[in-house]
């Protein structure tokens, strides 16, 4: 199976590692789910323009048409490189690319207006003299061997091979491949983003449990629900064209390798060309190992959980009150006026109360404080949402002792009240 610009990535155990580099599975998508509209409609109206150049200097060959086209190109990807998934896919020969191409065109700026087209026994000239250079400093290979290819051979030689020949049909065409390939990067964050917030939004947020079965049995609800797939899911008849693929064009190999932090592993390397499936191997690998991704309710961003606590807020900072984060301000302020008329919330402000009052006192750590008051609000969420449990009943489920025994706490004993004073000679 032959691909073109291939995406090569590994996972093992429940991280992902690309270009290099090593993440947790889920925190690739967990950042692209934040690309917003408004991120990506000047990204959409400028591949708009980019495909009026290409048709344009198809039609007129003019090579100013080509250079406005290429620095259209070079913005579009210092766009995407907002996001970090793309930095480390479009890395830094994408200037060069680019940077060469912008020598190319502009070397006949000074004939705006005339048609610039090199004969075919200069190209062959050039050529036949590049390629007598190329193999005096080369060592022989074996098989094909595709100059237009940067793969092939010294990567110095390629960028000087197209500065040397110039804008020819066979350098339009490799650019032409190269459009393509932003082109499709678009279509599939037009797929995959909304999709997987639908996912997020309608199923994975109704589950009463989080964990890697209740995400995979959701997983497979979602995408064989016929109702659910043609509402929720990217599909073209519904979306211009636009398409969630849920099988992706992949290569797999189970390969034993050294890791960047020096240790070794048999992982699996992924192969494709596609978008798509190196976003769904990220967010599906999150899902396995029991990662779940949210909405906080205050900045309405998405954050990556590594546990299955029905959390509501994120730790990124809250837009509403700077020195705090949305956690912290949703807990304190919001949940205070939810007091106000829900006695559950009132009770289980009650009991974070009593938490943090031990904390302060030694008597348990702050981890252990933390651990406490997630499973409070994993009861206080299944608690509003069963009318069958009242009050008293939620009161005791969340009393101090019996949380501390579920989370397997121990309460450390302290003094209560001001310590003796020291008296005279004594040590401190």
């Amino acid at each position: 199976m032959e691909m073109e610009n291939n995406i090569i990535f590994y996972t093992y155990g429940s991280t992902l590692e690309l270009s290099g580099q090593q993440f947790d599975a889920g925190r690739l998508t967990e950042e692209l789910l934040n690309l917003s509209p408004d991120d990506y409609r000047p990204m959409h109206e400028r591949m708009a323009h980019i495909t009026e150049l290409e048709q344009s200097y198809a039609k007129s060959k003019q090579l100013p048409v080509w250079w406005e086209l290429n620095e259209e190109m070079a913005a579009l990807c210092q766009e995407l490189r907002s996001w970090t998934v793309f930095r480390l896919l479009l890395d830094e020969d994408e200037d060069r690319y680019f940077s060469v191409v912008r020598q190319v065109t502009e070397q006949y700026d000074l004939f705006a207006g005339e048609e610039y087209s090199s004969s075919p026994e200069s190209t062959i000239l050039k050529l036949q003299s590049f390629v007598d250079d190329f193999f005096q400093q080369t060592e022989p290979r074996q098989g094909d061997f595709d100059l237009f290819d940067p793969d092939c051979g010294d990567e110095d030689m390629y960028y000087q091979m197209l500065l040397a020949v110039g804008a020819t049909d066979e350098t339009w065409n490799l650019y032409c491949g190269h459009i393509d390939r932003y082109r499709r990067y678009l279509h599939d964050i037009r797929a995959f983003v909304p999709t997987i917030r639908n996912f997020i939004k309608f199923i994975l947020s109704k589950l009463k449990t989080n964990s890697p079965e209740t995400y995979a049995a959701a997983l497979y609800d979602f995408y064989n629900d016929r109702r659910l797939a043609e509402k929720l899911i990217v599909n073209p008849i519904r979306c211009d064209g636009d398409c969630y693929r849920t099988h992706d064009r992949h290569m797999l190999s189970y390969v034993p390798r050294e890791l960047p932090d020096g240790s070794v592993a048999i992982c699996q390397e992924h192969v494709t060309d596609s978008l798509q499936a190196l976003m769904k191997a990220d967010y599906m690998l999150a899902l396995n190992s029991g990662y779940n991704i949210r909405r906080c309710i205050i900045c309405e961003k998405f954050f990556l959980l590594k546990s299955g606590v029905h959390a509501l807020y994120c730790e990124g900072a809250c837009p509403h009150a700077p020195g705090y984060t949305c956690r912290q301000f949703g807990t304190v302020e919001v949940q205070k006026e939810l007091a106000k008329n829900i006695p559950k919330v009132k009770a289980k402000l009650t009991a974070f109360s009593r938490i943090t009052k031990d904390m302060q006192r030694g008597s348990i750590t702050q981890e252990e404080a933390r651990r406490a008051k997630d499973y409070i609000r994993d009861l206080l969420y299944d608690a509003l949402r069963d009318p069958n449990v009242s009050v008293e009943s939620f009161t005791e489920q969340i009393d101090a002792e019996r949380v501390y025994h579920f989370c397997q706490i121990t309460r450390l004993s302290k003094q209560r009240g001001r310590p003796p004073k020291k008296k005279a000679g004594e040590a401190l």
